[in-house]
């Protein structure tokens, strides 16, 4: 019988199960459990194999993004191959430890991770094996996305597929007075060679406004590579963007190109720019005034051609003044900011954003879907802490879950009305935020049929006695009134 799980690894697993759960991106999800599993297991390295079935290809992405062999032998290659051919559920060689991951019942791709020259724990080896039960469920709901998508690619040479849909909402016609001057910023700054700060809360756009920003930009046919600042270490941040040389570490047995030097040409999407520490400060500092870098344990210095485009969800300046961030640096990072304002400060948006990610998600699925007004005024009214990513990842769910063919409130998931956003009127506490909603659906429907309460009831698919109820509950007789006394030939 195999021991119990520990805290520690309930967490990990935990942890890489709520990023899988957060969206459809496949790099961006891979590198972010990639992270998680490079802090909890002994090697600085990770990296997961997949076939490409449309290719014929064994693909790869490392931590710091997409991977290529580097000249010479490749022993993770041959690794693959005896784990994809063998179908064993652990296998370590050499440096490196490995699980297979499964689609449809055979091998089809590789997890590993670097070893150390360890024997591997069975609590290490837990972990990596229900690492690799994630990532195949990852792998093979990505392939039926895929599947569904390809009809819907736009002809070579256009902006299409993932990357393009991610950025169009914020191009959106007819948006907020502060969503057309974001537009405007963007479309100012892509031509030039300006270093940009994109501010703004989690799930706001800043990553779709970076891409955005490339793909304007002269250098659109050149990489885009992103360096995640918070999700690992200062040790591994370094070598991820300087490279590094043979020897500089432990485990460093051929050299390494960083992301300075592989975005040489194109743009360095750096977010959460305040996880860095001081020395890694300078060492920016440096790239952004002299163009020049170093690899981790070389000499010969570099000159990186990438344009750096941070991201932050702090106030840089609040830490510049709290001694948390260089000066001198954010002077150099600060030449064009563009605040992205959070979706509770631009709630006029939420109607077209709600369309538009709708409708997108269910043709992505081979549907089309509406949604009715009651809903769409609690989507309106949510407080949306997740701001533009969780409007977007609630709108994938509803096209995957919704039965009929429009969006009704029995198809909301519960907390949509249980954090609703703080108005005045909730803080005198008489209702709570359920009961407010309930409150103004009841509301809206008696509005929408003239204030008629059988019809208001059948649109509800309440009883009269049910809608009865609410109205005594809520108060809303005086408003009753006024309505019929407004409304022509109202009836009850």
């Amino acid at each position: 019988m195999s021991a119990a799980w520990s805290d520690k690894e309930r967490l990990l697993l935990t942890e890489m199960a709520l990023l899988v759960d957060q969206a459809l991106d496949l790099p961006q999800v891979l590198d972010r459990v990639l992270a998680v599993l490079s802090r909890a297991l002994p090697g600085r390295w990770a990296e997961v194999a997949w076939l490409d079935p449309a290719r014929g290809q064994l693909l790869r992405r490392a931590l710091d993004g997409p991977a290529a062999p580097e000249p010479g032998p490749d022993p993770a290659a041959e690794l693959y191959a005896r784990v994809m051919h063998g179908g064993r559920p652990f296998l370590a060689a050499g440096p490196l430890w490995a699980v297979p991951l499964f689609l449809h019942g055979s091998a089809a791709g590789v997890l590993a991770v670097e070893a150390q020259g360890q024997e591997a724990a069975p609590e290490q080896r837990r972990v990596l094996g229900a690492a690799g039960e994630m990532l195949s469920r990852l792998l093979h709901l990505h392939r039926r996305i895929q599947a569904r998508l390809a009809p819907l690619q736009g002809p070579p040479g256009e902006p299409s597929g993932q990357e393009a849909a991610e950025a169009s909402h914020l191009l959106l016609e007819g948006q907020s007075q502060a969503m057309a001057q974001v537009q405007e910023l963007l479309h100012k700054v892509a031509p030039s060679e300006a270093s940009v700060l994109l501010l703004g809360p989690l799930g706001s756009g800043k990553a779709q406004a970076a891409g955005l920003i490339h793909r304007l930009s002269p250098r659109a046919d050149r990489p885009l590579l992103r360096l995640d600042c918070a999700f690992v270490s200062q040790e591994v941040s370094e070598r991820r963007l300087f490279g590094y040389e043979k020897g500089a570490f432990s485990g460093a047995t051929e050299p390494r190109a960083g992301l300075l030097e592989r975005a040489q040409g194109g743009s360095l999407f750096m977010t959460d720019i305040t996880s860095l520490g001081p020395p890694l400060q300078a060492k920016l500092l440096r790239v952004l005034q002299e163009r020049q870098y170093e690899r981790l344990g070389g000499s010969q210095t570099r000159s990186s051609q990438a344009r750096i485009l941070a991201a932050s969800r702090q106030d840089l300046a609040a830490a510049v003044e709290q001694g948390q961030f260089r000066q001198d640096l954010y002077y150099r990072l600060n030449v064009f900011p563009i605040t992205l304002p959070p979706l509770a400060r631009r709630r006029e948006d939420i109607p077209l954003l709600v369309r538009f990610f709708l409708e997108r998600a269910a043709a992505a699925v081979g549907r089309r879907l509406s949604l009715n007004q009651q809903a769409l005024d609690v989507l309106t009214h949510y407080a949306w802490p997740g701001n533009v990513a969780e409007l977007e990842n609630l709108c994938q769910r509803l096209a995957l879950l919704t039965q009929g063919d429009a969006v009704t409130l029995a198809d909301l998931p519960s907390f949509v009305f249980q954090r609703e956003a703080k108005e005045p009127s909730q803080r005198a506490g008489a209702l709570s935020r359920l009961e407010e909603m309930e409150r103004r659906a009841v509301v809206a429907a008696l509005e929408r049929n003239q204030w008629v309460q059988s019809h208001a009831a059948a649109e509800l698919g309440l009883t009269l006695r049910q809608i009865g109820y609410r109205i005594k509950k809520f108060g809303l007789e005086g408003a009753i009134r006024r309505g019929r006394g407004q409304a022509p030939e109202a009836r009850t």
